[in-house]
C-alpha cells in the first residue's frame, strides 16, 4: 500500500516538472557536443577572417589606385614642365642671338665712323708734311696706327669668338646634363609606377606598398632636385670664362695703346715746332 502511493506520488511529481519545465528535459536531451561548438567557432572565425580580408583588399584597392593616380600626375607635370623648358630654351637662344648681332652690328657701325673719321684726319696730316722726312714719317704713323688697329680689332673678335663658342658648349653640356637628369627622374616615376602595379597584382598590403612608393619617390625626386646645386657650378663655370677672356681683352688695349704711343712719340720727333697742332687720335 505505501509502495503504490510512493509511485503515484514520483509519477505526478515527474509529470508536473515536466509540464512546468519542458525546457530542461529538451535541453537535456539536445545538449551540443564539444565537436558541434568547435565547428561553431571555426564557422565564426572563418567568416571573420573573410571580412577581414575582404577589407584589406579594398584597403589595398584604394592604396593603388591613389598611388598610381599620383604617379600619374607627376609624369603630367614633368610633361608640362619639359615642354614649357624647351619653350624657354628656344626663346633664350633667340633672345641671344639678337643680342649677338646687335652688339655685333653696333661694333661695325662704330668702326666704320672711326674710318671715315680718321681718313679725314690723315689727310690733314698728309697736308702738313713739308720735308720727305715728315711725309715719311706721316706714313709710317698711318700704316702703324691702321695696323695697330686691325689687330686689335681682330684679336677682340677672335676673343668674342671664342667666348661665345665656349659658353655655347657650356650651354650644350648643360642641357644634356638636365636632360639626362629629366630622363632618369621620368624613367624613375615610370619604374615606380610599376612597381605599385606589380605589387598590388601580387596582393602585397597596404601599408608595405606606401612605405615602399613614397620611399622611392622621395629618393627619385632628392637626385632630381640635385640640378639646383649644378646650376650654381654652372654659372660660376661661365663667370671664370668672362673673367678669363676680359682679362685677355685687357691685355689687347693695353698693347694697342702702346704701340700707338709709341708711333704718336716718333711722329712728333718729325714736327718738332707743330707738335700741337698735330691730330694723332687714335682712339676708336
Amino acid at each position: 500500500m505505501n509502495y503504490k502511493k510512493i509511485a503515484k506520488i514520483s509519477l505526478v511529481a515527474f509529470l508536473t516538472i515536466t509540464f512546468v519545465f519542458p525546457s530542461v528535459s529538451l535541453a537535456i536531451g539536445n545538449a551540443p557536443s564539444q565537436e558541434a561548438r568547435d565547428a561553431k567557432k571555426a564557422e565564426i572565425q572563418e567568416a571573420r577572417d573573410a571580412k577581414k580580408e575582404e577589407i584589406q583588399e579594398n584597403r589595398t584597392e584604394k592604396t593603388c589606385a591613389m598611388l598610381t593616380k599620383q604617379a600619374e600626375q607627376i609624369q603630367n607635370r614633368l610633361t608640362e614642365r619639359i615642354a614649357k623648358l624647351t619653350q624657354k630654351r628656344t626663346e633664350t637662344q633667340t633672345n641671344i642671338n639678337e643680342r649677338v648681332a646687335q652688339r655685333t652690328t653696333k661694333r661695325t657701325e662704330r668702326r666704320t665712323k672711326w674710318e671715315a673719321t680718321k681718313t679725314g684726319n690723315w689727310e690733314k696730316l698728309q697736308s702738313k708734311a713739308q720735308t720727305d722726312e715728315q711725309k715719311a714719317a706721316v706714313a709710317k704713323f698711318i700704316a702703324t696706327v691702321q695696323t695697330a688697329v686691325k689687330n686689335k680689332n681682330d684679336a677682340v673678335d677672335a676673343i668674342l669668338t671664342q667666348l661665345r663658342a665656349e659658353i655655347q658648349t657650356q650651354n650644350n653640356e648643360r642641357k644634356s646634363e638636365i636632360d639626362a637628369q629629366i630622363a632618369t627622374y621620368n624613367n624613375a616615376v615610370a619604374s615606380i609606377t610599376s612597381q605599385v602595379q606589380s605589387d598590388c597584382s601580387a596582393g602585397k598590403d597596404a601599408k608595405t606598398i606606401r612605405e615602399s612608393y613614397r620611399t622611392q619617390m622621395k629618393q627619385a625626386r632628392e637626385t632630381f632636385s640635385n640640378r639646383e646645386r649644378n646650376r650654381e657650378e654652372f654659372n660660376a663655370e661661365i663667370k671664370t670664362l668672362k673673367d678669363a677672356k676680359k682679362t685677355e681683352m685687357q691685355k689687347i688695349l693695353e698693347t694697342f695703346k702702346k704701340t700707338v704711343e709709341g708711333a704718336k712719340t716718333e711722329l712728333r720727333s718729325a714736327f718738332p715746332a707743330k707738335t700741337d697742332s698735330i691730330e694723332t687720335e687714335t682712339e676708336e
